[in-house]
């Protein structure tokens, strides 16, 4: 299926869908994007988006700021005997968990936005209050988080306030001032507390040398009634780490414990920021919420490609739009006319709108638009050559067309583009009927473009098919990229030929072989 996806460019809608995205799991959401598996879940979808393109066009909607990705930290949490989280990926869980309860609020007045419970995006909030208790704003351990922190550090302010006494009363030896570097700096080795001492002086101090100042100034000495001290602020360091780290491990403990609750949450943040960036993709591409059917069905009216729609907007020329549809009384199109003149492009459309359409995003058509239930969409579009593999065009295309009849049912939309090209144009016409009256016989709906004339008199036979062509400028001589159904058109390879600079003198020639081949032929032009 994802080849067909390839094929049809929906990748380009999953980037432009992720970048709409403001959360990581959006993103990733969005980069994996695929047909809902079911008619309700694809319209629940939709209805979050139009609730989302709603809340962005009055302005009263909720805006999802970026957020932190704790899919690691909960991982980390979930895991008997997880190593303690870090004070940050406790914060990024209090982020992400008041993310939950704004949304929650804003459910209220749109409550389509989200499918599930909405308590899914509060059951954790009764957390923020412990996180918050354990760490403060920049992930580090509160002082009060547990009593034994509380006692701990009050004794480092203890210990602190006689270690700053002890170095005013040195400080005040007029006989070693004009022996300390730089006085007014206090000077550490370490954790601990020492003085500067110009190096001819350094033993006039009772103490423990620690290092050298830099450039040779002089030398660090932590005096001897220092080090008491500095030993215990030293210890009592260690044991802050220790207790710090037992009120992490407590509170990582508690995170694993909602593992389900904060994965709920999680899954309705990404639902509805993919919602959010879904409604900022359908105003883009000017789009509207088509109508999901439960059976196969395709009525598309006046849609567009969204590339077309976006390069538009960029100031690009304005896209032809296209109606078409598909049924079980009519379930299959055949597509002929010039090259150059849109016949890929409609099919990729059609193609690329009834996979968003059943992804519950909006799509560029008009109101009543309407994209039934296909199980699956199978795709023969471009030249399927391979170099490395020694493979003809048309032996690609078989590859491809054994694939397609191998899967291809009642609930299936079968797109193939340039049908019996690649071989002797008789044998690929009589390939391309049999295919197509094999694609009837099992109720299959499609669409289908050729050069090949006998085709265009097969459908116009077969009472699956109905003919359409892109229609042809022929005072201006260029396609107008505009689909009629209900028509055969013309190949016109000479007057493209023409309309792209081959000289007349050849041309004539050719249209002299054209008439000997098939009586009449030249009279085309003139009759349109």
């Amino acid at each position: 299926m994802e080849s067909d996806l390839n094929t049809l460019e929906f990748d380009a809608i999953r980037r432009t869908l992720a970048r709409e995205c403001a959360s990581p799991y959006g993103q990733e959401a969005a980069r994996n994007l695929e047909p809902a598996p079911g008619v309700q879940v694809g319209r629940a979808f939709q209805a979050a988006v139009t609730a989302a393109r709603d809340g962005l066009e009055k302005g009263d909607g909720p805006k999802l700021e970026e957020l932190p990705d704790v899919r690691a930290a909960l991982r980390q949490a979930s895991q008997d005997g997880a190593s303690p989280l870090n004070g940050m990926a406790l914060r990024n869980l209090v982020t992400v968990i008041q993310s939950g309860e704004y949304l929650a609020r804003n459910l209220d007045s749109r409550p389509e936005l989200y499918a599930g419970d909405p308590a899914d995006l509060t059951a954790a909030s009764d957390l923020v209050d412990e996180l918050d208790a354990a760490v403060d704003t920049m992930g580090k351990v509160r002082s009060q988080a547990s009593e034994e922190l509380d006692r701990l550090h009050g004794e480092v302010a203890e210990k602190r306030e006689e270690l700053n006494q002890a170095v005013k009363k040195k400080l005040k030896d007029k006989k070693l001032a004009p022996d300390l570097v730089e006085p007014n700096t206090e000077h550490y080795s370490g954790p601990r507390r020492v003085l500067a001492i110009k190096n001819e002086a350094a033993g006039a101090i009772k103490g423990v040398r620690r290092e050298a100042l830099s450039r040779g100034r002089g030398i660090m000495v932590e005096p001897m009634e220092w080090i008491p001290l500095n030993n215990r602020l030293e210890q009592l360091a260690k044991e802050i780490d220790a207790e710090e780290r037992r009120v992490l491990k407590a509170v990582t403990e508690t995170v694993g414990g909602r593992r389900d609750q904060l994965r709920q949450l999680l899954d309705a943040i990404t639902w509805i920021d993919l919602a959010l960036g879904a409604g900022r993709l359908s105003l883009k591409i000017d789009g509207t919420a088509p109508a999901l059917a439960e059976k196969p069905r395709l009525e598309l009216r006046e849609a567009c490609h969204p590339a077309l729609v976006a390069e538009h907007k960029n100031g690009g020329g304005a896209p032809v739009p296209l109606s078409v549809g598909l049924d079980p009384d009519h379930p299959m199109v055949l597509i002929t006319g010039p090259n150059t003149g849109g016949k890929t492009v409609a099919v990729k459309t059609i193609g690329l709108l009834a996979t968003m359409a059943f992804c519950g995003l909006h799509i560029p058509a008009a109101e009543g638009s309407v994209i039934g239930a296909y199980h699956r969409i199978l795709v023969d579009i471009g030249d399927p050559q391979s170099i490395l593999h020694h493979v003809s065009t048309f032996a690609g295309h078989v590859e491809v067309l054994k694939q397609i009849l191998a899967e291809a049912d009642e609930h299936t939309l079968v797109l193939m583009d340039e049908m019996g090209t690649g071989t002797d144009p008789e044998e690929g016409a009589a390939l391309a009927m049999s295919v197509l009256e094999e694609l009837a016989d099992r109720g299959v709906q499609g669409v289908f473009t050729t050069h090949l004339s006998p085709l265009k008199g097969f459908a116009d036979q077969h009472p699956a098919m109905v003919n359409a062509n892109m229609a042809f400028d022929f005072e201006r001589i260029q396609p107008t990229y505009r689909l009629h159904v209900g028509e055969a058109g013309a190949s016109l390879g000479l007057v493209v030929a023409e309309r792209n600079g081959l000289s007349e003198p050849l041309l004539k020639r050719a249209r002299g072989h054209l008439e000997e081949l098939r009586p009449g032929a030249t009279s085309e032009r003139k009759d349109r």
